[in-house]
């Protein structure tokens, strides 16, 4: 109806401020819509998306809204929408609600200019722009209306009810690949409702997807896991959790060291998951009323650990390892584990979601930040939260990590062994084709002689061959304050076939990777360079920057590099004018090392990798392999 009008409670000040700097993230934005479509009792929400045309349409079929719901309700800013006077679940369905603050409805003008917001209830339609262009019209904030017959939906039929949210010009694309926008999204909303489906349509693509979780798909691709749930609790929630635990595959390492070991000895099953009941706490809390009350703080989810690091599914809008906490069936907190940190090993390959409603009762002092992209640091909920996580999963989930990557070094050295033993049949075969050729018989003459002789070759063909295993094979020089770098770069090293105990990092995680407690570390690097220079296998990598060439360690291990002639790859961090004397800069295409490289930087570090592997004697990988091990750490950014 052309006479409609919709007003607004707020002047243009507020959408400025909120608006354009609320959210910065397209998916935490959609998170906000996809929430007031659970939270208006939907069964279904359609987000279609078309990166040609910038636009992103997000329909659902909830409730929906009449004239007066949108005056009364959706456009005053700042109104509860979960409370003990709203009520905390929503009319219909009885879910419990996820919106709060009520300003998520601002959040598509976070990435568009211009939204559409247009419903249907009870067989009347209505709609309303929001933008920056606002109008007083008698002394009222007014926004302009949409026409009837402009108000259109995709999946809902005449007459029935539902709301969609239209952004034009989006500053923001969602990802190119359907399979990635639903990982992401499935991070938003993990285990949310079986009564409730989210859709994806890409319109460039033509492909559709739904949304399910994740936390199946990366429990088949881990080697440890620790479910934190009720087993005599018929929720749906710990229902999917019992689930994800009967998933695992506890026997992946023993059935390939089964394949390796054959006959031989097979050592003593141990278990790599637990099923561990939930992490309940009572604490006392001030509600909203001032009231100092006993409340439970109750810990429901999972953690577990990738096999490998190129089991990560690479995104550039949320971490790849996390530990996320998730609130009445919506995404709180991205990221606690650079929080809780143990700084231990493995703890690049840990990922887990945990369940904590309380963090978010209505009850309580709201605890989450504007954007809903995080929570008050200081409030006791949130501080006993990260306590116990760290103690009750973190802590064992590591510990557990450690005892599985022991199988999987078994049967990679039984693998070791079993080329060895091929390789020595070769020799001894070699060594008695020798001595029985009719010209070493007669050279020589005494029968003992003949049989010393084969025994010093083959003592020293052992010898030889088991030096060779276990002298270091490659050194990575830097300077302290490209750790970062090196951490990830010495993650693909270790995917792409060295162990650490070939590699030379002084600042490694693995013990066998750096000098002891009491090594004198000149000493260690001296039998490097100049007790095994002859080897035709070692190379060092230097990881260079301005500050390299004034820092007294990098400068011994370049200038014994130097003298010794060992073969060298060099890598720039930050400008490749850093590369200085004795570095030859003519020697090799010299390639970058910098987190969130391009595609075509990580292309050239992994045709860097690849020569380092045939110089150090290792299995051959293509360089889209590498590249793949590459993708699925920080160096990358899609």
């Amino acid at each position: 109806m052309t006479d409609r009008k919709y007003y607004l409670d707020f002047g243009p000040e507020l959408i400025k401020l909120l608006g354009p700097n609320l959210y910065t993230n397209i998916y935490y934005v959609l998170g906000e819509i996809i929430a007031n479509a659970y939270d208006a009792d939907a069964n279904n929400v359609y987000i279609i998306y078309n990166n040609d045309e910038k636009k992103i349409i997000v329909e659902d079929d909830g409730t929906g809204m009449a004239y007066d719901d949108f005056n009364e309700k959706y456009l005053k800013i700042g109104t509860p929408t979960r409370s003990p006077e709203v009520g905390d679940v929503s009319q219909k369905l009885g879910r419990p609600r996820m919106g709060r603050k009520g300003i998520g409805k601002l959040s598509a003008l976070s990435v568009s200019d211009r939204v559409l917001v247009m419903s249907s209830k009870d067989g009347q339609k209505s709609g309303c722009v929001l933008s920056m262009d606002i109008q007083k019209e008698d002394d009222r904030w007014t926004i302009p209306s949409v026409m009837d017959d402009q108000i259109v939906f995709r999946h809902l039929s005449d007459g029935e009810n539902g709301s969609a949210i239209v952004m034009e010009n989006v500053k923001y694309s969602i990802n190119k690949t359907i399979e990635s926008a639903k990982r992401n999204i499935s991070r938003l909303f993990p285990f949310i409702s079986k009564d409730f489906i989210i859709h994806l349509e890409d319109e460039v693509s033509g492909k559709t997807a739904t949304i399910d979780d994740i936390a199946t798909d990366i429990v088949k691709q881990s080697d440890t896991l620790i479910t934190f749930s009720d087993t005599d609790n018929s929720s749906d929630l710990d229902v999917r959790l019992n689930s994800i635990h009967n998933n695992f595959d506890n026997d992946y390492y023993y059935r390939k060291l089964e394949e390796t070991k054959g006959s031989g000895e097979y050592p003593p099953k141990k278990q790599f998951h637990k099923k561990e009941g939930s992490i309940i706490e009572t604490i006392e809390l001030v509600n909203n009323n001032g009231e100092l009350k006993q409340y439970q703080l109750i810990i429901k989810g999972w953690i577990a650990t990738y096999r490998s690091l190129k089991d990560k599914k690479s995104d550039k809008d949320f971490p790849v390892n996390y530990i996320s906490l998730i609130s009445h069936g919506k995404l709180g907190r991205v990221d606690i584990l650079p929080e809780i940190s143990l700084r231990r090993q493995f703890e690049s390959y840990i990922v887990g979601q945990f369940f904590i409603d309380l963090l978010e009762d209505s009850s309580l002092p709201d605890i989450a930040a504007s954007n809903r992209q995080g929570y008050k640091e200081d409030d006791p909920r949130y501080v006993r939260t990260l306590e116990l996580i760290r103690e009750k999963a973190l802590r064992p989930i590591t510990n557990l990590k450690v005892s599985a990557t022991n199988i999987d070094k078994e049967e990679k050295q039984r693998q070791k062994e079993d080329k060895l033993k091929v390789e020595k049949e070769k020799m001894d075969k070699a060594i008695q084709d020798l001595v029985d050729d009719p010209i070493i018989k007669k050279a020589i003459s005494d029968p003992e002689s003949s049989e010393k002789l084969v025994e010093k070759l083959k003592n020293q063909w052992e010898i030889k061959t088991i030096l060779n295993e276990q002298y270091k094979k490659l050194m990575i020089s830097h300077s302290s304050d490209d750790k970062p770098l090196v951490d990830e770069l010495e993650k693909v090293l270790l995917e792409v076939g060295f162990t650490s105990d070939e590699i030379i990092y002084t600042s490694s995680v693995y013990m066998e990777s750096r000098p002891g407690p009491y090594d004198d570390l000149y000493e260690y690097l001296r039998e490097f360079f100049v007790d095994t220079y002859k080897r035709n296998d070692l190379c060092v990598i230097y990881v260079i920057n301005k500050g390299f060439n004034v820092k007294w360690s990098p400068v011994l291990e370049a200038g014994a590099g130097w003298v010794v002639k060992t073969d060298y790859y060099p890598f720039y961090t930050d400008d490749y004018s850093s590369i200085n004397a004795p570095m030859n800069k003519n020697s090799h295409f010299i390639p970058k090392l910098s987190l969130d490289m391009n595609l075509i930087d990580c292309q050239n570090l992994a045709s860097a990798i690849q020569m380092i592997l045939r110089k150090c004697g290792k299995e051959e990988h293509r360089v889209e392999q590498i590249l793949d091990c590459i993708k699925s750490t920080k160096l990358y950014s899609e």
